[in-house]
C-alpha cells in the first residue's frame, strides 16, 4: 500500500468462497495500517445514491428560514438541521450545515435515574416541503446497515473471533446516524479553512459518500494525506469503539475536511453505525496470541478522551459538538464543558 493513497477493497471478494480468504487477510492487515479504505462491490445502484444527493440540494437550497424550521435547537435527540458554524470540532466551528438522521423510533420516557444517552432514541425531524426526503434518507440508511453489519462480522472472521462477538453491540433497536453535508462554496479563507476539524468518529465504523470536490484528509505516520473521491467508492473508517475493542489492533485514525479559497460546493453524505444505547460496556476482544502481540493499544485523543461506557463514550461527542442544544437540554453537562471541555 502507498503511503499516498488508500487500499481498495471489493466486498464482491466475501461472496465469493475462492476470494474469501484474501479478502480476510486485506482487510486484518492493510485496513489495520491506515484505518481507512476505499470500499468497492457493494450493489448500492448509482440512481439511488443520485436520487437522494438530489434531494439533499434542495434541501440545502431552501430558505435559511425552512431549514430553520427543523433545527437541532429542537431535538433533544440531536436530530435535524444545524447552520455553518454551529457545530464545533475540538472547539473551533465547522464550515458546513447538515441534517442529522437517526433510526425512526419514539422517544422513551425517561425518569431521573436514567442514563443521558437513552435520549439518543428518538424521532428524526423532516422537511415539510420535501417530503421525499425521509423516505429516501431512511431506505439509505437501511441500505448502509446492512453493509456495515456484514464489515463487522467481516472485521470479526478476519480477527479469528466470532462472528457474532459484536451482537449485543448492534443488536435492535438500531443505532446508527445518517449526516447529509453540505460545505458552502468558500471565496476566501477569512474563517480559516476548517470544513470539518481534525477527529476520530465515536462509533464502530463510518460509510461515507462523497462528491468530487476532495477535501477529505486522513492523518497517517508519514502525515496528512488527500482521501481522493474515487468513482462509485465509499470511504469506510473505523471508529474509537473497534479501536477499544481490539486493545489498538485496529485504528481509528483522525480525519478532516479541510476548505481551501475559491472551493465549490462540496455535499457528502455519512453513515454511522454506533453501539445499541442499552449496551453497557466496550467489550475487549479476546484476540489471537499472535494478533494480541501487535495491537498497540487505544490511543487516546487529549483533545477528545475516550470513556469504556458505550452510551457514554457516544453522546460525549453530540454534547461538545452541538452546544446549543447541550445548554437547552443538558444545563450540568454544558457547565461541565464550558468548565473543563469535556463530561465527568
Amino acid at each position: 500500500m502507498s503511503i499516498t493513497q488508500l487500499p481498495i477493497i471489493d466486498l464482491q471478494e466475501l461472496e465469493n468462497p475462492e476470494t474469501r480468504e484474501n479478502f480476510y487477510k486485506k482487510l486484518r492487515f492493510i485496513a489495520r495500517e491506515i484505518g481507512f479504505f476505499y470500499l468497492v462491490g457493494h450493489n448500492i445502484p448509482v440512481g439511488t445514491r443520485e436520487q437522494l444527493l438530489a434531494t439533499t440540494k434542495q434541501f440545502f437550497a431552501l430558505p435559511q428560514s425552512e431549514k430553520e424550521s427543523i433545527s437541532m435547537e429542537h431535538s433533544k435527540h440531536f436530530r435535524g438541521y444545524t447552520a455553518s458554524t454551529e457545530e464545533s470540532t475540538r472547539s473551533q466551528p465547522d464550515y458546513r450545515e447538515q441534517i442529522d438522521i437517526g433510526e425512526e423510533l419514539p422517544a422513551l420516557q425517561l425518569n431521573q435515574d436514567d442514563p443521558i444517552w437513552f435520549n439518543l432514541h428518538g424521532p428524526n425531524q423532516w422537511p415539510q416541503s420535501l417530503p421525499e426526503l425521509k423516505s429516501q434518507a431512511l431506505a439509505w440508511q437501511s441500505e448502509m446497515r446492512t453493509i456495515a453489519v456484514k464489515l463487522i462480522k467481516a472485521f470479526l472472521v478476519a480477527l479469528e473471533l466470532p462472528e457474532n462477538s459484536f451482537d449485543k453491540i448492534i443488536a435492535e433497536p438500531a443505532q446508527h446516524l445518517l449526516k447529509l453535508i453540505h460545505y458552502p462554496a468558500r471565496e476566501n479563507n477569512n474563517e480559516g479553512e476548517q470544513g470539518v476539524g481534525a477527529h476520530k468518529d465515536a462509533g464502530i465504523l463510518t460509510l461515507l459518500w462523497q462528491d468530487n470536490s476532495g477535501g477529505l484528509q486522513v492523518e497517517t505516520d508519514a502525515g496528512w494525506i488527500d482521501v481522493e473521491p474515487l468513482e462509485n467508492a465509499f470511504v469506510v473508517n473505523i471508529g474509537e469503539v473497534f479501536e477499544l475493542a481490539t486493545n489498538g489492533y485496529l485504528r481509528a485514525n483522525v480525519h478532516q475536511v479541510v476548505r481551501r479559497k475559491n472551493s465549490h460546493s462540496r455535499y457528502s453524505i455519512a453513515y454511522f453505525i454506533t453501539p445499541n444505547i442499552f449496551a453497557e460496556e466496550v467489550p475487549l476482544l479476546n484476540l489471537p496470541h499472535y494478533l494480541a502481540q501487535q495491537a498497540l493499544g487505544p490511543d487516546s485523543d487529549p483533545l477528545n478522551p475516550l470513556f469504556t461506557s458505550l452510551g457514554k463514550n457516544v453522546i460525549k461527542g453530540r454534547l461538545r459538538s452541538h452546544l446549543t442544544v447541550t445548554r437547552r437540554f443538558y444545563p450540568k453537562e454544558y457547565e461541565q464543558i464550558i468548565s473543563n471541555n469535556n463530561i465527568i
